[in-house]
């Protein structure tokens, strides 16, 4: 079998049909796989819009709508909000440049945003004028890791990454918003190096505390308060414990404090993350919550004067909702969900948040607080007749055995998973499993796993070891392992998926982005032991999305070097283990067909990655298509390159799946 390279352009497959009807009403956006026609419109189309960001202080929503571009758009959050009312605010087009999180700054009346401008993140702080349109590029660094505004919102405080590597510095810079005078504060040293987060202000503005990690090592995050006047920084944390904050995004330090010395965090020290305070002038941290289920949210409310914590735990099986007293960590109020819930906004005693579930795509919802009930309110969802489109799978949450003992029962380590179950399954002979290699099994909607089940396959989504929100230990199971026992997890998975539904390997594939994408080369070229543990199995596919095959190669070009020393281990003294767990050095023993899918500017994990398994696989006569993306970063957005990427991967099944 040969090699066959595919470059994606603006061109379409024969299996789209751009234009299927003619008649009023009909979708253009069909997909043909196995004989059965997959409409994507309701999915990329019939709800175009995403990145939603509420405010109190505006009063209004903004998000993104895709489309031939990707619009920016705001919208009044009274009444009842009409997505499709939105109001174009920019003539930028958000599909060519990555831009995280809007706020909208209630001194200057602008929205901020950080983010680069051709999906290459280089990353800084943009604002922009709502009334008028005009945008500013407010910084000018080669990566900003967070920002925060002080109370007045007229100074910014963000961390400005000067390099890469662990020799690279960053440093603490304030902006005055009105003058645009930057002054630089202080730079890091190599033992206490700044990470990702924002700076939270003293309330009196006297200085920032921020994240840190000792020695660029991730397991150790510390906080740091920096003094503005003196230009100082003093660690606040104990230095030998470990411990991270937050986790897929959250901001480990919360941005309103208990008092001028009081601040709260979120930390995992204990085994799971937990909310602690700290007051600077007494240097004394109280643990608030003892949960034993990761921290999904916290933040302070104001009820009748008094503040409280708001505080969600979530894990891939359920949420709870917790009003809790601060200083005796009382638990006030508690109230279980299915759905999860991000906080964008706080207004006294009510909150505005995103919320899902594998169940539910999105809404965003106002929870208010007395300290007798939640009450939570809707107030933007999907359309009633969309829901009936886009829901084509039914999540059943399972556990599976992996091969290795739990020492926490003695007995065979169970892992969590969901499976998503078609609702109109393909024929018994045709039926096939996509199986997630990594960040799977959590309790979010899957626009991917839905319009894969709307197409009849079975999804299956499991936490191999090291994954999130079931508890630090388990994530740390994967730490200097990348490309050992999680793969196992994973091949066991497809052993278990396998027997449980009577479908054969040659049927059953893994597919991932970015460490899923690594994950799924390493698993299809795995040698069949590691660690002193064998496993195998005959997959059938593999669908890599932004990889990389040489841990080193993707250690020494990428712009999370340290990810890389905690996953993996130290390229300097551990090159010949990195060497060994690396798909490239192993693309000769490839199971099943291989689609590689990458975008040409992704600076997280470079391109390159990609086109050297292609070439290698190329060598050794391996079945492989690599399709790139031309333009596009870290993952493929907009309207039509999402058509794309659809397309593709249903052309590959299609080809990959063929009987003999």
């Amino acid at each position: 079998m040969v090699l066959a390279v595919t470059l994606l352009s603006c061109s379409c497959d024969s299996n789209v049909k751009k234009n299927i009807s003619n008649e009023e009403g009909k979708s253009n956006r069909i997909v043909s796989f196995k004989g059965r026609h997959i409409d994507l419109q309701p999915y990329v189309e019939g709800f175009p819009y995403k990145d939603f960001n509420p405010s109190y202080a505006a009063g209004k929503l903004y998000y993104k709508k895709e489309g031939a571009t990707t619009e920016l758009l705001e919208l009044d959050l009274k009444g009842k909000p009409d997505l499709t009312k939105g109001r174009k605010i920019s003539d930028i087009d958000f599909s060519k440049r990555n831009a995280y999180g809007f706020k909208f700054n209630k001194n200057d009346k602008h929205i901020y945003w950080d983010g680069d401008e051709i999906n290459d993140e280089v990353i800084n702080l943009y604002r922009l004028n709502p009334t008028t349109g005009k945008v500013e590029k407010l910084t000018d660094v080669p990566y900003m890791y967070g920002y925060r505004w002080n109370d007045a919102e007229k100074k910014v405080a963000y961390i400005a990454r000067l390099g890469v590597k662990s020799e690279g510095v960053s440093e603490l810079r304030i902006l005055d918003l009105e003058s645009m005078k930057e002054t630089k504060i202080i730079q890091d040293k190599p033992e206490m190096r700044y990470s990702w987060g924002e700076p939270s202000w003293q309330p009196e503005g006297k200085g920032v505390v921020v994240t840190a990690n000792k020695n660029s090592q991730r397991i150790y995050g510390n906080l740091v308060y920096i003094d503005f006047e003196k230009k100082t920084q003093a660690t606040l944390t104990d230095e030998t414990k470990t411990r991270n904050f937050g986790m897929l995004g959250m901001n480990g330090i919360l941005k309103d404090w208990l008092d001028n010395n009081t601040f709260l965090f979120i930390s995992n020290e204990d085994g799971f993350s937990n909310v602690y305070s700290f007051n600077i002038s007494t240097k004394k941290t109280n643990q608030v919550t003892r949960f034993t289920t990761d921290i999904g949210a916290a933040e302070l409310v104001t009820i009748k004067g008094t503040k409280y914590l708001f505080a969600t735990t979530s894990s891939p099986v359920e949420t709870q909702l917790y009003l809790m007293d601060i200083a005796s960590g009382k638990i006030i109020l508690q109230q279980k969900s299915d759905k999860m819930f991000t906080v964008n906004d706080t207004d006294g005693d009510k909150v505005l948040a995103n919320a899902s579930s594998n169940a539910v795509k999105f809404q965003i919802d106002e929870i208010k607080f007395t300290t007798d009930q939640f009450e939570i309110k809707t107030l933007v969802d999907l359309p009633a007749d969309l829901q009936e489109k886009i829901y084509s799978a039914i999540p059943e949450r399972v556990t599976y055995p992996t091969f290795d003992i739990d020492p926490a029962t003695g007995k065979t380590r169970m892992l969590h998973a969901y499976l998503y179950k078609p609702k109109n399954p393909l024929p018994k002979k045709d039926q096939i499993v996509m199986i997630q290699s990594f960040y799977g099994g959590f309790n979010m909607y899957s626009e991917e796993y839905q319009i894969y089940a709307n197409a009849g396959i079975y999804v299956f989504s499991p936490s191999p070891r090291g994954s999130f929100f079931l508890g630090k230990d388990f994530e740390a199971l994967n730490n200097g392992d990348l490309g050992g026992n999680e793969i196992i997890d994973v091949i066991y998975a497809a052993k278990y998926i396998s027997e449980k539904l009577g479908i054969p390997p040659q049927n059953i594939g893994v597919f991932g982005m970015s460490h899923g994408g690594y994950a799924t080369m390493r698993t299809l070229t795995f040698p069949g032991e590691i660690n002193g543990n064998k496993a195998s199995f005959d997959w059938g596919f593999g669908i890599a999305v932004a990889g990389f095959s040489d841990i080193i190669h993707f250690y020494e070009h990428c712009n999370i070097p340290d990810w890389v020393t905690k996953e993996a281990g130290d390229p300097k003294t551990e090159a010949a283990k990195l060497k060994d767990r690396s798909p490239l050095y192993h693309a000769d023993l490839l199971k099943g067909q291989l689609l590689l899918i990458h975008g040409t500017n992704d600076s997280r994990v470079p391109i390159a990655g990609s086109q050297m398994m292609a070439d290698s696989l190329e060598k050794y006569k391996k079945p492989v298509t690599f399709v790139k993306f031309e333009g596009q970063g870290h993952g493929v957005a907009g309207l039509e390159n999402n058509v794309r990427y659809y397309q593709t991967i249903f052309d590959f099944l299609e080809k990959a799946t063929k009987k003999q």
